[in-house]
């Protein structure tokens, strides 16, 4: 599959793009605002503010911290859907004399590896990615080629309503088939924690954008969407589970709502809270689960106390 080199300019037209780094891709890379499914999901989740504080919109935001989770899994997708080409140049073990960044020397030699622009990890962290490795490979679907593609690939496109820029980029693009996938690493692969896990990150919203973007910049329908789960702690057991065609389908709706809240906000230069623009009071109720909990004691005790009651005073 062909696309275009990305050089660093201001992309002007929708396409595939080729080694756009992580950072221009989060970044603004386009003649607009453009806004990527982690944004989209973030705005829907919480609120437009909440999107903004940390946008490359917001000229004021503050320094982003590195975050050990993201870093750790910033080197599994790229160890094991990538390979080890390119793994040094992005990321590096901190040595074994430093178990921390109390000495001088020890920052210094991280402020050259960050300066340099790599990722630091440590010997326990590659230890678990390799682990993470090992149990992907013996997996079925994963010989089978579930997640064979290619790689490196960002698909960008305007959103025909608003104009807005958006953008998907797909873990690895299938060479024929129309199933894509994405690799994601999590704390267990049990039920419940997979379903609390589509819930609160959305992916749904993500597989429905990746699709998406399939369509309007390779011309081609995503078929299915799959999450292939493998755990970060051993055992480090793996599940692919494929999101249904209901779920894609409210994600899609969902994504239409958060854009068109994106692309107002941006034309306006507000960017609310969960509260959206209100300035008085409201009610807050107790959700459903509490109130009924709450009543059920409340009858409990009732009962209780009418059978405590004398049956002189019952009488009276």
């Amino acid at each position: 599959m062909t696309g275009i080199p990305y050089n660093g300019e201001v992309i002007t037209e929708p396409g595939c793009f080729i080694d756009m780094p992580m950072d221009a891709y989060h970044g603004q890379p386009c003649d607009g605002p453009s806004i990527s499914s982690s944004g989209l999901r973030t705005i829907w989740s919480q609120s437009p503010a909440h999107y903004f504080h940390e946008s490359s919109l917001n000229p004021n935001r503050e320094p982003q911290k590195e975050r050990a989770h993201f870093s750790l899994g910033r080197a599994a997708h790229h160890l094991l859907l990538i390979g080890r080409k390119g793994f040094d140049e992005d990321f590096v073990v901190r040595p074994d004399q430093w178990s921390d960044w109390r000495t001088s020397a020890s920052k210094e030699w991280k402020a050259e590896q960050l300066k340099a622009g790599k990722t630091i990890i440590t010997d326990a962290e590659l230890a678990l990615i390799t682990g993470m490795a090992r149990s992907l490979g013996a997996h079925p679907l994963v010989k089978a080629g579930i997640l064979d593609g290619v790689v490196e690939r960002s698909l960008i496109f305007k959103d025909k309503k608003t104009g807005v820029w958006l953008k998907s980029r797909p873990d690895a693009i299938p060479h024929g088939s129309g199933l894509y996938s994405d690799l994601k690493s999590c704390d267990s692969v049990s039920d419940a924690s997979l379903e609390r896990s589509l819930g609160t990150y959305g992916y749904h919203c993500q597989g429905a954008l990746v699709g998406w973007a399939s369509e309007e910049v390779l011309s081609r329908p995503m078929e299915e969407f799959a999450l292939v789960w493998v755990e970060k702690a051993p055992p480090h057991c793996v599940r692919v589970t494929v999101l249904t065609g209901a779920d894609l389908d409210r994600g899609r709706m969902q994504l239409r709502r958060a854009i068109d809240q994106f692309a107002h906000c941006v034309e306006t230069g507000v960017w609310p809270g969960p509260g959206g623009d209100r300035q008085d009071a409201e009610y807050l109720t107790l959700p459903p689960w509490a109130a009924k909990q709450i009543d059920q004691r409340l009858e409990v005790i009732a009962a209780e106390a009418n059978d405590n009651t004398p049956n002189s005073e019952i009488a009276a």
